[in-house]
């Protein structure tokens, strides 16, 4: 069977909601061929089967109430929420301070005499 994944929702989310319980993480990263603490996008498709079920009176209470669990929150978005400063960190090469590099000129030079000696 298959399912598609809802914003916000990380597998082990999909893995409760279809299995009914967190331990169904792994057989859905394995059948799908995800990793296990991997982003899903929303909409994307994730493939289960009636053996990976865990509990199912966990699956048909979720089902019957509607429940969809969506636990991936973004830093930024928990920052908003907690009504937070959003702080912005530096990159790696916006910290590091470079020394000044004095101007340079470039000249080159040509040879345009002829040898004097016989190379031996």
């Amino acid at each position: 069977m298959i399912t598609k994944a809802k914003d916000g929702q990380c597998l082990v989310d999909v893995a409760l909601m279809l299995t009914g319980a967190t331990e169904g993480v792994w057989a859905l990263a394995l059948r799908n061929g995800m990793s296990v603490t991997g982003t899903i996008s929303c909409g994307q498709e994730i493939a289960w089967e009636s053996e990976d079920v865990e509990d199912s009176r966990t699956v048909s209470r979720y089902e019957a109430e509607g429940i969809s669990p969506a636990t991936e929150v973004s830093e930024r978005l928990l920052a908003e929420l907690l009504n937070e400063p959003i702080v912005r960190r530096a990159a790696a090469h916006e910290i590091i301070v470079a020394d000044e590099v004095a101007p340079q000129s470039t000249r080159a030079s040509v040879f345009t005499g002829e040898f004097t000696a016989a190379f031996s």
